[in-house]
């Protein structure tokens, strides 16, 4: 997702794609509850492909995720579903195709879960199941794409979430999908999203609080913190799959990062990806007119009023996405 994501998430686009790419179309109200409430209900996993040979003639062919109907063939053999989902930070979309079937009754634009029938396969054995993410993905592919996503993070469900808009400079708390408070914010002195130690930026990515700690502080910053410190886990499994890219880190090292992050505990502090990621508060009151909303070394900024009052409802292991 990241910083256009106020494009209408209906319009009709074939592929994995962040909403942010999106082209025509209204403009949503408001990136927040576009990024949590989606066009058709988030997919929370992608069930295996099923296999194309063999396929028994009026078997049941299901849904591999959450979705909805895009188009059904007039002849109605063939069935295209949208899914969302979220990766790190972004909500994507992906499509997938059931061909060779008979017995539809499903419309476009009906919600569908995971695991629902959408129909028999026909007479003639010949089911095909495709998976399209802006290519149509071959058999292999496809398979690899569902494996990875076995399983997926739903922010709306988790118990407290909150949402960080670098380009609103905004943050949301909310609960159970419900929003109960909204602050402004600041980031990072340095522009764009982290790469690497000492940059000064802020990251972009979905992460836990893993410490907490309010009260006095030591060491030659102590008065930045406004007496509030809530530690994220990054880096996360994208930056490590990243950091390993960049040749920044270790394959083991990134196993490692990606195994903690999963587990919502700490990661590992003392790569060149850097560390020390939270929330805090400041050396007294700041304002975006005169700072631009640029301060920290990386962190998010917050008004000490504003930390002070929500500090306690910010539990460790709450969600945090920064997009």
């Amino acid at each position: 997702m990241s910083l256009s994501l106020a494009r209408w998430l209906g319009v009709l686009l074939v592929g994995v794609l962040p909403l942010s790419a999106m082209a025509a179309g209204p403009v949503a109200s408001d990136v927040f509850e576009a990024y949590l409430h989606p066009p058709a209900p988030p997919a929370d996993a992608f069930d295996p492909l099923p296999g194309s040979k063999g396929a028994q003639a009026g078997s049941e062919v299901r849904a591999l995720a959450h979705g909805r109907v895009e188009t059904v063939d007039a002849e109605r053999h063939t069935l295209t579903l949208e899914h969302f989902y979220y990766e790190n930070h972004e909500l994507l979309r992906v499509r997938s195709e059931y061909a060779g079937l008979e017995a539809v009754t499903l419309r476009p634009g009906e919600p569908v879960q995971r695991g629902q029938r959408l129909g028999r396969v026909g007479a003639k054995g010949k089911l095909s199941v495709t998976l399209n993410t802006g290519k149509r993905l071959s058999d292999a592919e496809a398979r690899r794409f569902t494996q990875a996503r076995a399983r997926l993070m739903l922010p709306a469900s988790e118990r407290v979430l909150l949402l960080v808009s670098q380009e609103r400079h905004e943050m949301r708390l909310y609960e159970l999908g419900r929003e109960v408070d909204r602050v402004e914010v600041g980031f990072g002195q340095a522009e764009g999203r982290k790469q690497k130690r000492g940059d000064n930026r802020t990251p972009l990515g979905m992460y836990f609080v893993v410490q907490k700690h309010r009260g006095s502080f030591s060491g030659p910053y102590a008065e930045f913190f406004g007496g509030h410190w809530i530690r994220l886990n990054y880096p996360n499994a994208w930056d490590a799959d990243r950091g390993l890219e960049q040749g920044l880190i270790t394959s083991e090292v990134r196993d490692r990062i990606a195994r903690a992050w999963a587990e919502r505990k700490p990661t590992d502090a003392s790569t060149r990806l850097g560390s020390g990621i939270g929330f805090h508060g400041w050396a007294g009151q700041w304002t975006r007119d005169e700072t631009g909303g640029r301060l920290s070394w990386g962190c998010v900024v917050m008004h000490n009023p504003d930390i002070s009052r929500l500090f306690d409802r910010v539990p460790e292991g709450a969600m945090v996405v920064l997009f």
